[in-house]
């Protein structure tokens, strides 16, 4: 085991090492920060990889899982789609942190179309009421946490409703973390899902 284990660790270490050389390269030819190329292989990396492995696992939305499945409607092609997320539970609303920043595609079509539904625990939330807010608002944290995570950002979300379920089969295809102006060429809508296809638990 301690052999596979170092094998395993060079393999990362040297991986690790070719990507960054790479992203100095481009960094370079396209006169950006590298930190800025870093960024977008990595929100690509969740998108294209893990996402969708998390989801093709069933780890999303299940009665121990913590991550939720949020389902949003395109605000320009009117197709459903499924995004992993974080949620946060408080009183009669819904908190999840914005990682990214706001001027993410998912966030930018519940804020347009203001509704969206969440997975969570097996259970289905109905949300409306899409806000932006900075950790100092945030009450599920502490008092005396929230001035040092002010510059941290929340959707908040309002519940209007919360029904046990599911999602009737959500595709493994999402679009979660690209930016906007950022290509999305590789991003497929799922199916549009009528208001009906829920599974009972």
């Amino acid at each position: 085991m301690p052999r596979i284990a170092r094998l395993f660790t060079f393999a990362g270490l040297a991986g690790g090492s070719a990507w960054l050389i790479d992203a100095r390269r481009r960094a370079t030819e396209l006169d950006q920060p590298m930190g800025e190329v870093m960024g977008r292989d990595f929100r690509g990396f969740v998108t294209h990889r893990f996402n969708p492995v998390v989801m093709a696992l069933g780890l999303v939305g299940g009665r121990r899982s913590a991550w939720g499945l949020l389902e949003h409607v395109g605000r320009t092609s009117g197709s459903t789609y499924h995004t992993p997320i974080l949620p946060i539970e408080h009183d009669d609303h819904v908190f999840v942190r914005l990682t990214y920043g706001e001027d993410v595609h998912w966030v930018r079509n519940v804020r347009a179309t203001g509704h969206c539904r969440i997975q969570h625990h097996e259970a289905i939330y109905d949300l409306d009421e899409p806000m932006v807010v900075s950790g100092d608002r945030a009450p599920f944290l502490p008092r005396w946490a929230r001035p040092m995570l002010a510059n941290r950002q929340y959707l908040r979300l309002h519940v209007l409703d919360m029904a046990p379920g599911t999602f009737a089969h959500p595709k493994a295809t999402v679009e979660v973390t690209a930016r906007v102006g950022e290509p999305l060429a590789l991003v497929h809508p799922t199916t549009p899902a009528p208001e009906d296809a829920i599974t009972p638990s």
